[in-house]
């Protein structure tokens, strides 16, 4: 992935149509080639681009063993949910309705860029997520260490 087409930035009060939503221009770059938008592990709604779409996808078919049960609810909570599209050229990312009521979106929304995906959140989930993100990141981070990142 290319620097320009990195996802990056946290951009609030984004507002929130019947249609779907206006992307900052700083995010258009990363999703012009197309995208997948999902079901997000943490309750928000999640945009892949294309090809990082496609990496996971590898990733996730090749190590997941559909005899765990884990296995098989992650995969129908990434894939029963997704749906491909481009963004419109005025930026405009529709945004399924069954994803709206999986984050509870409505009005404005939090958009998260994190490198290699979108994060669609609600105001209030954000502000949960940010506040909780300092009491959990020493744990997190020391496991990365481990894994070394």
């Amino acid at each position: 992935m290319r620097d320009n087409e990195m996802l990056l930035g946290t951009f609030k009060s984004v507002a929130l149509t019947e249609n779907g939503l206006i992307l900052p221009v700083d995010l258009r770059p990363g999703l012009e080639q197309g995208y997948v938008i999902t079901r997000g592990v943490d309750g928000c709604v999640t945009v892949f681009p294309l090809a990082v779409w496609e990496g996971l996808v590898e990733r996730v078919e090749g190590r997941l063993s559909l005899l765990t049960s884990a296995a098989r609810l992650f995969q129908r909570l990434l894939y029963g949910g997704a749906s491909r599209g481009m963004p419109e050229a005025s930026g405009l990312l529709p945004i399924p309705e069954h994803l709206r009521r999986h984050a509870d979106l409505d009005g404005e929304v939090v958009l998260v860029g994190a490198g290699g995906r979108l994060e669609i959140w609600s105001p209030q989930r954000w502000s949960y997520e940010e506040f909780s993100m300092g009491e959990r990141s020493s744990a997190s981070l020391e496991k990365l260490s481990e894994l070394g990142i």
